[in-house]
């Protein structure tokens, strides 16, 4: 049997989310084929593995289960877990792991920092390689390369938080000659519509802007689609082997998806100076929202909606499964792009499942490309024979 660390949880403001998708992934690994290792990250950043963690209630009585959980670590020199013993004389535990499947989302997991450990630990892993993380939680950057592949993005700009903090009405000014109200204002590098707040006028741009720079120090804003219908596509696969799901239609009545609307339907959000704000929630599942399945939208929509999904995905290199998310305003019929979330909420599992796909199969598929591509890795050659040591004489100072 192959040895399977799962990790999930992490320094992240989705950590809560993560963990329901973490342990939903779990529940449906093929236990006969596959020893599971939970690798929980404390939202403190320590790390924790140990049975319990497969007890969804662990985590609403966490301190009182923890004294009961190994710490655990990954090495970069080390292609395996490390159980830390507990007391002076007890020894660590090393477990190879012949894959990891990262259910990390947001920050400090799903943003290449993650995917740069375990590229370091040479240990296989199903998400998207640390190029294809990091420009995909990066929303800036990701409008920017999907730009160059001529895919179309919403009017949008950017600033610091430096340059709000220096000059606000000089910001204000540059914002609004470039583009009208509404505007949708976001943190450059956060998901799950953390931090993301819809502006109607000014009073509601300075509301949305300092809400966006207390999570982040890169501030995108872009025009807010009115009448808009979002819909979402996953793509699954490995360089130029990918293929596309189903397209879902979420259903919100608000014009965007908020947090609450993404994971526990019903909750309400603050309001303040013609501002929508989410936030922020403690559990539920992509799974649990009201959506329409396939969308309803044109077979001609559609195909042109699966073929944008496979170029942003193939653009970011990425690999394993990913969700694309589009908006389609309803108004000029136009589709553009909204983003690529590499790690989706609950794994997208159900757009594949509507196609025939078990999540049981999915895991499989995701264990297959991990493999596929750590072994591309190993094909290269690291090292190069050279003189400059042997020729070195002095350091100068």
């Amino acid at each position: 049997m192959k040895n399977m660390g799962v990790i999930f949880g992490g320094v992240t403001c989705e950590h809560d989310v993560s963990i329901v998708s973490g342990l939903q992934l779990i529940e449906n690994v093929n236990k006969s084929k596959y020893n599971v290792y939970p690798i929980y990250i404390h939202s403190d950043g320590q790390w924790y593995t140990g049975s319990e963690l497969l007890d969804a209630s662990t985590y609403k009585k966490f301190d009182e289960v923890k004294a009961k959980l190994k710490e655990a670590i990954i090495q970069p020199n080390k292609n395996g877990l490390i159980i830390l013993g507990k007391g002076l004389l007890s020894k660590n535990e090393f477990i190879k792991l012949d894959v990891v499947i990262p259910v990390m989302h947001g920050m400090n997991g799903e943003d290449g920092t993650l995917q740069g450990l375990l590229e370091l630990a040479n240990i296989p892993y199903s998400s998207s390689g640390v190029l294809g993380a990091s420009v995909g939680m990066d929303k800036i950057m990701m409008k920017k390369v999907f730009e160059s592949y001529d895919l179309p993005v919403l009017p949008y700009t950017y600033f610091l938080r430096e340059e709000w903090e220096e000059d606000k009405e000089a910001v204000l000014k540059s914002i609004e000659e470039k583009m009208e109200y509404p505007m949708i204002v976001k943190p450059s590098n956060l998901g799950s519509s953390i931090g993301i707040t819809k502006a109607k006028d000014r009073e509601g741009l300075i509301f949305a802007i300092e809400v966006a720079i207390s999570y982040d120090f890169r501030i995108l804003v872009e025009k807010a689609v009115e009448n808009l219908k979002e819909i979402n596509c996953s793509a699954l696969g490995y360089l130029d082997d990918v293929e596309t799901s189903c397209l879902e239609e979420p259903i919100s009545w608000e014009g965007f998806l908020s947090f609450e609307d993404k994971y526990l339907r019903g909750a309400k959000s603050q309001k303040s100076g013609g501002a929508k704000v989410s936030t922020g929630a403690k559990q539920g599942t992509m799974e649990s929202m009201d959506r329409r399945i396939p969308a309803q939208i044109s077979d001609e929509k559609t195909a042109l909606i699966k073929e944008y999904t496979k170029t942003a995905f193939k653009a970011l290199c990425s690999k394993g499964v990913s969700r694309v998310d589009f908006i389609i305003d309803e108004a000029s019929d136009k589709v553009y792009i909204n983003e690529i979330n590499t790690i989706p909420g609950s794994m997208a599992f159900y757009l594949w499942k509507h196609d025939g796909l078990e999540y049981s199969e999915l895991i499989e598929r995701l264990v297959e490309i991990a493999e596929k591509a750590n072994e591309d890795k190993n094909k290269n050659n690291y090292t190069f024979d050279s003189n400059i040591i042997g020729n070195i004489t002095k350091i100068e100072k």
